[in-house]
């Protein structure tokens, strides 16, 4: 039953660590949009993660729209810099170039379903695939 409890803790959708605007989940959401679909650096990071969100702030709230602001902390997951020293010197400055902070805008739709709210995302973006 304390698993239960405790693994029950760990779902974003009811996670208050995630919650903003009075919206459960809503940090996660944007959490996914932005890994599936960000680029960083000019394309030279192109599968960043959002390492930690440093401020949010909410730009907009009309109707079932929401705008948020929201800053943060990112790297990219493809520069892992494990084989830096002695097999790759140069990807030791790409794995450096790929961590940083930054901030964009997101658009939300607070009647959508879960995981699917944000209708758009400021930013440098990779192309999305259809379907």
């Amino acid at each position: 039953m304390a698993i239960v409890l405790l693994l029950a803790g760990c779902d974003p959708r009811t996670n208050p660590a995630w919650e903003f605007a009075g919206e459960p989940g809503l940090l996660y959401d944007i959490k996914l949009f932005y890994e599936k679909n960000a680029r960083e650096e000019h394309g030279r990071c192109p599968r960043p993660l959002m390492d930690g969100i440093t401020r949010t702030e909410v730009l907009d709230e009309t109707g079932a729209r929401l705008t948020v602001r929201i800053s943060y902390a990112y790297r990219d997951w493809t520069m892992t810099g494990e084989d830096c020293d002695r097999l790759r010197p140069g990807r030791c400055f790409i794995q450096q170039a790929c961590r940083g902070f930054s901030s964009r805008t997101f658009t939300l739709d607070r009647a959508a379903p879960d995981f699917k709210r944000v209708l758009e995302m400021s930013g440098e973006q990779r192309r999305r695939q259809s379907g």
